[in-house]
C-alpha cells in the first residue's frame, strides 16, 4: 500500500501544491498539506484520462506529461514579480497574509480577506485537527490487512487496468473484438500504479481506491478550513456511511469523482469579490477532470455551480450579479458540451435499455440507511443556517440532488435513452450523492468560528452547534471509527465474502504454461484480470457500455454443452477454468471430453480430451434433509447462477461452529473416492470429519480457513458409508457483522462462523 501511495503522491504533490496556492492564496502550509494531495490527484486523473482519449496512453507518455505539469507547478510556486502591482491576485493575497500589503494604501479587500483567514488559522483546534486526520487515515487500513477488496465492481476496473497495462487502450481482450466505453481516468492511473509497483491490476485498483478516499477526506478538511470548519469536516463526514460503504463495495471511480467537490467548495463557497478569473479556470479544469473519472462527480459539481448561480443572481449587489453571470456563461458552455456528448454519442446506445434502479428509489430508504444520522443533523443545520448565503447554497445543492433521484421512481421505463443513461450513471447514488453536501452543511454549523455571509444585511448572525451536542457527536464519531475498524479487522478474515475464491487466485499461476485460448466463466469469478499476455480468455465484464464486434464465449459455452470437441480444437481452446462459485464445473465433471488438469480448493483447470477418454465423475447435491443439525442459509451468489443440474436451489445447509452435525450420504456401489466441497464462513478453529465405517481412514482434519475448499477421501467400503460426522475444536461460534445482510445478498446481519455444505463428488472404479 505504501509503494502505491508513493507512486501516485510523488508526481502529483507539487502540482497539487501549486493548485492550492492558486485557488486559495490565503492558505498556509498546513492547509496546503490538506489540499495538495487531493488537488494533485484530481489533476493526475485528468491528465491520464486525456492521454487515453487521445489514444496515446503509456507509462512513458504519462511520465512526460506529469513532468511537464511539475515544471509548470514549480514556476507558479517560485516565480514572483518584484513589483507588487504586477503580481497575480492570488500572489497578492499571499503577500497580504504575510503583512506585505497594507489596508490603507494597497488593497483593502485583500487585507480584509487576509485578516479573516488569519483569524481562522489562529482559532484552529489542534487536538480536533489531529483527531480528524487520524480518522481520515483509517481509510488506508483495509489494503493493509487484506489482499483484495470486497464487492464486485473492482474486478471490472481491474480488467480495464490490465488492458491498459498490456495494450494502452480499452479494446476488449482475449477472444473478443470491440471496446469498452468507460471514463478512463481511474483505470489508467491504476495502470500507472500497477506498472511502477509490479502489483497485479486488482491490487493496484484496491490501493488506488482507498488512497483516493483518504486524500478526498483530507481535501474536504482543507477546503472547509477556509471557512474555519476544517476540524469539523471529517467529523461531519463520519456521521454518514455513504462514501465509506461505496468504497467498501469497491465503487472506487464514483468516490474518486468527488474530488471535484474539493475545488467546488473552495471556489463557490466564497464572496463574489474574492473570486477571480483563475478560480473559474480551476473550476473548469475540475469539471473536465471529474468527467474523465466518473460522470456522477461532474453532475454533482454542476449542481453545486447551479445552486451558486441561483443564489448569486438573487443578490441585490449588481457587481456581485455580474460576476456570477460571467461564471454562469462559462459553466453553461461546459454543461452544454457534456450534454451534447451524452445525447449524441452515449444515449443512443441505450435506446433499448430500461430505467434502472437495483436498490429502489435512491432518495428514500437507501438515503436513510446510509446517511440517516447525517440527514437528521443536517436538517437542524439547515434551519440554523437558512439566513446565510453559504447555508442556502448548500441547502439548494442537496435539494437539487434529491430531486435528481426521482429518476429512480420510473424504473422499467423504456425507449427514453436520456433517462436510462441518467439512471445508470446515478446507480446507488444514495451512497455517494448526499454525503458531501450534508457534511458541508453540518460542518459549517458545527464550527464556532465561521464567518458566513448574511443573506440580508439585517439577518442575524447564525448560532453554531451547542457545545454539549458537539462533544457528544465528536465522541460518537470516534467510537464509530473504532467500531468500524474493528469490523474491518473482523471482515478481513472472511474471504468467503469475495467475488473470487482463494482457490481461483491460487490456480491462476498455472496459466503461465498455457499458450492459446482458455474458456472462462462469464461471471465475476471468471474475469481474469491478471491473465498472462499469451493467454486469451473468453469472458469479459459488462462494464459501462460494451461494444462487441465478435465474441467466442457464447459459442464456446454451447460447444461445451454439446460436447463439440472440434470447435475447441479449431480455436485452440484446449483448457477451461472453473470456480467453485460457478456452475460450468458441473457440466465438465460429467463429460468424458474434459479432464481435471489441476485442482485447488474446488477451483479447477480442465484439459480437453478429444478422444473422450476422460474419467467422468458423479455429483450429488447436499440439502437440509441430509444434515438435520444444519440451518438453512441463502447462497449470496444465487442470482448469478443460471444452471442448477444438482438441484441445489437458492439455499445451502449451514452448520454453525461448535455444533456437531451428521451428514447423510448415499455412496455409489463402486465408489473409490469421495470429495466434499464446502465453504467455511470466517476463520474457524479445527474442523474434523469422521466416519466409523466406509472410509479408508475414520478421522480427517479439514481446512478451516475462510472460503471454498474441497476435501477428498478414499472409500474403503461404499455400502457401509452412510453417515459422516462433523466436529469442532471450538464449542461456540464467533459472531460477526455480515455486510451482505445490508446489501440484500443475505438475510443475516449479525452472523456466526460455521460451514456451508455444497455438494459431493464421487469417483468410481473403471
Amino acid at each position: 500500500m505504501l509503494g502505491s501511495a508513493v507512486v501516485v503522491l510523488a508526481p502529483s504533490i507539487l502540482p497539487g501544491w501549486a493548485l492550492s496556492s492558486v485557488l486559495d492564496g490565503s492558505s498556509d502550509r498546513f492547509r496546503k498539506i490538506l489540499l495538495a494531495p487531493a488537488l494533485g490527484l484530481l489533476l493526475l486523473y485528468g491528465l491520464s484520462g486525456t492521454l487515453v482519449l487521445l489514444d496515446v496512453w503509456s507509462p512513458f507518455w504519462l511520465a512526460v506529461v506529469v513532468l511537464a505539469a511539475n515544471i509548470v507547478a514549480y514556476r507558479l510556486i517560485h516565480q514572483r514579480h518584484e513589483v507588487i502591482a504586477k503580481r497575480t491576485r492570488w500572489q497578492l493575497l499571499e503577500a497580504a497574509m504575510h503583512g506585505e500589503i497594507s489596508e490603507d494604501t494597497d488593497a483593502p479587500s485583500l487585507s480584509k480577506e487576509a485578516e479573516v483567514q488569519l483569524e481562522f488559522q489562529r482559532n484552529r483546534s489542534t487536538p480536533l485537527m489531529a483527531l480528524s486526520m487520524v480518522v481520515a487515515t483509517t481509510a488506508l487500513l483495509s489494503p493493509m490487512i487484506q489482499r483484495l477488496p470486497f464487492g464486485v465492481d473492482w474486478i471490472g476496473f481491474a480488467m480495464l487496468t490490465q488492458q491498459l497495462v498490456l495494450e494502452g487502450n480499452l479494446a476488449l481482450p482475449g477472444t473478443n473484438e470491440g471496446f469498452w466505453t468507460y471514463p478512463p481516468a481511474f483505470p489508467s492511473v491504476a495502470a500507472w500504479v500497477a506498472t511502477l509497483t509490479g502489483h497485479d491490476a486488482g491490487t493496484a485498483v484496491f490501493h488506488l481506491g482507498h488512497y483516493t478516499l483518504f486524500v478526498l477526506m483530507m481535501g474536504l478538511m482543507g477546503s472547509l478550513d477556509r471557512h474555519g470548519a476544517g476540524a469539523y469536516a471529517m467529523f461531519a463526514m463520519g456521521l454518514g456511511l455513504g462514501l465509506f460503504a461505496k468504497t467498501f463495495d469497491s465503487g472506487f471511480p464514483s468516490v474518486a469523482s468527488q474530488l471535484g467537490l474539493v475545488v467546488g467548495i473552495l471556489v463557490l463557497f466564497r464572496h463574489a469579490e474574492q473570486r477571480q478569473k483563475h478560480h473559474t479556470i480551476g473550476l473548469c479544469i475540475a469539471l473536465y477532470s471529474v468527467s474523465l473519472v466518473h460522470p456522477t462527480g461532474a453532475i454533482y459539481l454542476a449542481l453545486l455551480l447551479l445552486s451558486h448561480v441561483m443564489h448569486g443572481m438573487a443578490m441585490d449587489n449588481e457587481e456581485h450579479r455580474e460576476l456570477v453571470r460571467r461564471l454562469a456563461y462559462i459553466a453553461s458552455a461546459f454543461i452544454t458540451l457534456g450534454f451534447t456528448v451524452a445525447l449524441l454519442v452515449i444515449a443512443p446506445r441505450l435506446f433499448d435499455e430500461a430505467v434502472f434502479s437495483e436498490y429502489g428509489w435512491q432518495g428514500g430508504k437507501p438515503l436513510l440507511v446510509y446517511n440517516g444520522a447525517l440527514l437528521l443533523v443536517g436538517c437542524v443545520a439547515a434551519f440554523a443556517l437558512r439566513k446565510t448565503l453559504e447555508g442556502r447554497i448548500a441547502i439548494t445543492w442537496f435539494a437539487l440532488l434529491w430531486l435528481l433521484s426521482v429518476v429512480h421512481l420510473v424504473e422499467g421505463l423504456r425507449y427514453i435513452p436520456v433517462l436510462s443513461l441518467l439512471s445508470y450513471t446515478l446507480y446507488s447514488m444514495a451512497l455517494h450523492a448526499f454525503h458531501v453536501p450534508l457534511a458541508v452543511l453540518v460542518a459549517l454549523w458545527w464550527s464556532p468560528h465561521t464567518n458566513l455571509t448574511p443573506h440580508l444585511e439585517t439577518s442575524p448572525k447564525p448560532t453554531s452547534m451547542p457545545q454539549a451536542l458537539s462533544l457528544g457527536l465528536v465522541v460518537t464519531v470516534l467510537l464509530g471509527t473504532v467500531m468500524a475498524q474493528s469490523v474491518a479487522f473482523s471482515l478481513s478474515q472472511h474471504e468467503e465474502l469475495m467475488a473470487v475464491s482463494p482457490g481461483d487466485l491460487e490456480l491462476r499461476s498455472a496459466l503461465e504454461d498455457i499458450d492459446g485460448a482458455v474458456y472462462t466463466e462469464n461471471m465475476h469469478w471468471g474475469y481474469i484480470w491478471d491473465a498472462p499476455a499469451n493467454v486469451q480468455t473468453t469472458s469479459i465484464p459488462t462494464l459501462g457500455l460494451v461494444h462487441i464486434t465478435t465474441s467466442e464465449h457464447a459459442n464456446a459455452t454451447q460447444a461445451m454443452f454439446l460436447d463439440n470437441t472440434s470447435y475447441f480444437e479449431k480455436h485452440n481452446m484446449l483448457h477451461a477454468l472453473t470456480s467453485p462459485l460457478g456452475t460450468m464445473q458441473w457440466t465438465l465433471a460429467v463429460s468424458p471430453y474434459w479432464e481435471e488438469s489441476l485442482q485447488t480448493d474446488g477451483a479447477t483447470l480442465w484439459r480437453l480430451k478429444p478422444d473422450g477418454d476422460a474419467k467422468t465423475l458423479l455429483l450429488s447435491g447436499i440439502d437440509e434433509e441430509d444434515c438435520p443439525a444444519c440451518d438453512v442459509r441463502l447462497d449470496p451468489w444465487r442470482d448469478h447462477k443460471f444452471r442448477d443440474p444438482l438441484q441445489l436451489g437458492e439455499e445451502r445447509p449451514f452448520l454453525p461452529e461448535g455444533t456437531e452435525g451428521e451428514l447423510r450420504v448415499e455412496a455409489p456401489e463402486d465408489a473409490t473416492t469421495m470429495c466434499l466441497v464446502y465453504e467455511v464462513i470466517g476463520q474457524t478453529e479445527g474442523l474434523y470429519l469422521q466416519s466409523s465405517t466406509g472410509l479408508d481412514r475414520p478421522f480427517h482434519g479439514l481446512r478451516s480457513d475462510a472460503g471454498y475448499h474441497q476435501a477428498c477421501f478414499d472409500v474403503d467400503n461404499a455400502s457401509q458409508l452412510t453417515t459422516l460426522n462433523l466436529e469442532w475444536d471450538r464449542s461456540e461460534p464467533t459472531r460477526w457483522l455480515n455486510p451482505l445482510g445490508l446489501s440484500g445478498r443475505d438475510t443475516v446481519l449479525l452472523d456466526k462462523t460455521g460451514v456451508k455444505l455444497q455438494w459431493l463428488t464421487w469417483s468410481t472404479a473403471p
